[in-house]
């Protein structure tokens, strides 16, 4: 059965997953939900296609003008600059009450690796929200997220969106740390033989060492500064000594570091914007900003956090 979604005195996260598979579909899901939105006095803020923007814009009329917007693929190219997107967007608005996110992830062209990443994050808005008052509707194309897609949806939002209305809980719906401790359970692959490796008991050897390969493997210098920032902030949250090994494969640097201690390791640390007063893992934030992809895992015998930037032969558009 359907629970229609109300005025609500106790702001609290809601996240809803919404499939369609037609523009109409969309548009179903989607107008309800931001009229709604506008009706009330409520911020709006909807990141998906540049297709569905234009249905969506046409649809709503001179109201899109009040619609906060963004094409999914530029919002957050990496997940936790669009976790922290979010929240920031709820943190610039959380005086006018409740805020809505119609945000759409981006599943086409993704390698295996980052749709696990983007799953994971899906996962993780529901501790990295916990206790804003966003409503966000997740929508999921059926016409390019296959069967396996869909199904995690269904695990990674406790309800799913009827009309952008109203919501069904979601039977399927997995706590996080669960959800992603199973992301996370096919072991990293092994450094290849050949990797630079070097056992540290001070920060400063770390930069160093990260310096260095990153100069060896032809990193200019202001990415080789800002990746020893990254490298920097990992080993400070793992702790000292550590062992770091580096190598370079095609289309990426990876530098791994392990601590061979139990260090209480967060697969979430770094998500959430550095606030006022220090956390741990506000560092990663930082570093999650600067790498392609950043794995922490809890592994036998202590843990591993594995940072992966692009190399030298990258070319990016001026």
């Amino acid at each position: 059965m359907a629970e229609r979604n109300g005025p609500i005195g106790d702001l609290g996260l809601i996240h809803e997953a919404g499939l369609y598979g037609s523009g109409d579909e969309f548009l179903g899901m989607a107008v309800p939900f931001v009229r709604d939105g506008l009706g009330g006095g409520e911020p709006v803020l909807v990141t998906t296609t540049a297709e569905n923007l234009d249905l969506l814009g046409a649809a709503l009329g001179d109201d899109a003008r009040e619609v906060d917007y963004a094409e999914s693929a530029y919002f957050g190219r990496r997940t936790a600059q669009r976790a922290a997107a979010f929240l920031r967007y709820w943190e610039r608005n959380a005086a006018r009450g409740r805020v809505r996110i119609l945000a759409e992830p981006v599943w086409t062209g993704r390698s295996p690796r980052d749709v696990v990443a983007w799953q994971r994050m899906e996962s993780a808005l529901n501790v990295i929200l916990a206790g804003t008052g966003v409503w966000m509707i997740c929508p999921y194309d059926t016409r390019a997220a296959g069967p396996g897609l869909v199904e995690a949806a269904t695990r990674t939002h406790p309800s799913m969106s009827v009309g952008g209305r109203e919501r069904r809980t979601s039977p399927a719906y997995t706590d996080p740390a669960r959800f992603i401790g199973e992301c996370d359970r096919e072991p990293l692959p092994q450094a290849p033989p050949g990797a630079a490796a070097a056992t540290i008991g001070h920060l400063n050897g770390v930069r160093h060492f990260a310096g260095r390969q990153a100069r060896l493997h032809g990193l200019a210098e202001d990415r080789a500064a800002m990746l020893c920032v990254a490298v920097h902030e990992a080993a400070r949250y793992l702790g000292l000594p550590l062992t770091v090994r580096m190598w370079e494969s095609f289309g990426a640097l990876a530098y791994d570091l392990w601590a061979g201690r139990e260090t209480g390791c967060d697969p979430l640390a770094g998500f959430t914007p550095p606030g006022a007063d220090e956390r741990p893992g506000d560092g990663l934030w930082l570093a999650r900003q600067i790498c392609d992809h950043l794995d922490i895992r809890q592994e036998e015998g202590g843990c591993r956090i594995r940072l992966q930037v692009a190399t030298s032969r990258l070319q990016e558009s001026a």
